[in-house]
């Protein structure tokens, strides 16, 4: 049992996908400055840039948790609750992002039948960063089921925190 939860623990941490987040993220914001709203860049909207922002800063504190772990092991310690809370987290961050970008996009984002088009050629009318957006943001409701569900992780959070 000692080896199983030394590897869940590091397939959690693995699940929190810092470095992907943070790709989609610049992604994002490539989107949100090319879509407009009444002539405004999305990514120039009040409300929008606060979304983006927020994400940046929970993105920011997760990578720092990440970092925080990677140094702790490094210095022989074993992986305490920090690896369910990136789980946690990092897969809220990932939702958040594809719930933006398929936001961004606006109703390009809609889901279609590949092969539909009057083209043939399987993609959906609108810009190539638009292509995939409703399928990422629907595949991406997994990650807080595997590696243990979000739930399961918080009640391991709270014994491990607690020590029940």
């Amino acid at each position: 049992w000692t080896y199983a939860k030394f590897l869940l623990a590091h397939e959690r941490s693995g699940i929190a996908g810092v470095a992907r987040s943070k790709r989609g993220i610049e992604r994002l914001r490539n989107i949100a400055a090319q879509e407009t709203v009444d002539g405004t860049p999305l990514l120039l909207t009040p409300d929008f840039a606060r979304k983006i922002s927020q994400l940046e800063i929970d993105l920011t504190a997760l990578e720092f948790t990440e970092l925080r772990t990677l140094a702790s092991e490094a210095a022989g310690k074993g992986p305490g609750p920090e690896s369910s809370i990136l789980k946690v987290k990092g897969t809220e961050v990932q939702q958040r992002l594809t719930e933006l970008t398929l936001e961004a996009v606006g109703h390009y984002g809609a889901p279609y039948a590949y092969g539909m088009d009057a083209t043939g050629n399987g993609f959906g009318v609108g810009p190539d960063y638009s292509n995939y957006a409703a399928e990422t943001y629907f595949n991406m409701r997994k990650t807080s089921i595997y590696g243990g569900s979000n739930e399961i992780q918080r009640n391991i959070i709270t014994k491990m925190i607690l020590g029940l």
